[in-house]
This record gives C-alpha cells, structure tokens and sequence, in this order.
C-alpha cells in the first residue's frame, strides 16, 4: 500500500472518531465502526474485521509491553519505511511510555472496512494525560500490516480555545 492510501485510511478513522463518536460504542461494548453508507444493518463485524480485532488486539498487547519484533515484522515495507529502522520505531514507542505513561483505560475498540484493509482502531487514556483519548490505528490486507499511525481522538478537558483572525 502506498503512504496516500495509508493517509486515507487514517483520515477515514479520524472523521469516524470525529463525526460518529456516538455511534462507534454502545454501553461501554466494543462496537464495529464503519463509513455509513457501508454499515450493514446486523452491525455484526465480517471475518476480516473480527480477524482484525483479535490481531489488533494481540499486538497491541505488545506494542503497549514495548515488545516490537513481530509488529515490525507484519509491517508491509511501506510502514517499515515510514519509521526508518526498528531501531528508530523503537525509540517512538520508548518515548511515548516516558511522554504518555502507560495505558490506564481502554476506552473503546472498533473495526471497518476501507477498500481491500481490515481496520483495527484501539482508543485509551494514558497515566500522564487523563484527560486526552488517543487512537492507535492498526490496517490490515491478509497477513501484513498496511496501515499504523496514532492520532489524538479526544481532549476531555474544559480549557478554553483561543481562536484568532
């Protein structure tokens, strides 16, 4: 998969974060998300999608434990490319422990479908940061990951924004 197809998917995970918060999680229940217009009325998640999550889940599982041979490994050249060496994903992953802290809450988990890619998208809270939700967006086409990126879902905090002209 090219970089614009992977902008496109996280693009497509942001405006489902941004515009359809509500209709990603039900009482707490990890709930499929995917584009309206090819939601199917069941709400049931496809093959690729439970495969998704439950892959997700598990290498999230180690990403989280700063465990990342066999993320890098299922990385497609593409996403290798965009952190450079394992080395270089490494020191991302350690300073987002030292930033951030560890995971403290998982607020929810969704998976849709964008074209041929499975997406997995993991949202938590971490120790340094409770009042922001981060999404951790995972694709997937058959066995590789083609998609991995980190986007800031929500602040949760009452601080005024200042706007300007």
């Amino acid at each position: 998969m090219n970089a614009n197809v992977s902008v496109e998917v996280l693009t497509v995970a942001l405006a489902l974060l941004v515009l359809h918060p509500s209709a990603l999680a039900q009482s707490g229940t990890p709930v499929p998300a995917r584009p309206p217009s090819t939601a199917p009325a069941t709400g049931q998640r496809t093959a690729a999608e439970q495969a998704a999550l439950t892959r997700g889940r598990a290498l999230m599982t180690e990403f989280l434990a700063v465990k990342l041979d066999r993320l890098w490994n299922v990385f497609t050249p593409d996403v290798q490319g965009q952190w450079g060496t394992l080395n270089g994903f490494t020191a991302f992953r350690k300073t987002g422990v030292e930033q951030y802290g560890r995971e403290t809450k998982l607020v929810r988990e969704r998976t849709f479908m964008q074209g041929g890619e499975a997406v997995y998208v993991r949202s938590s809270i971490y120790q340094k940061y409770p009042d922001q939700v981060w999404a951790f967006v995972m694709g997937f086409t058959g066995d590789k990951v083609t998609t991995f990126g980190v986007l800031l879902e929500d602040e949760r905090t009452d601080d005024p924004v200042a706007l300007g002209n």
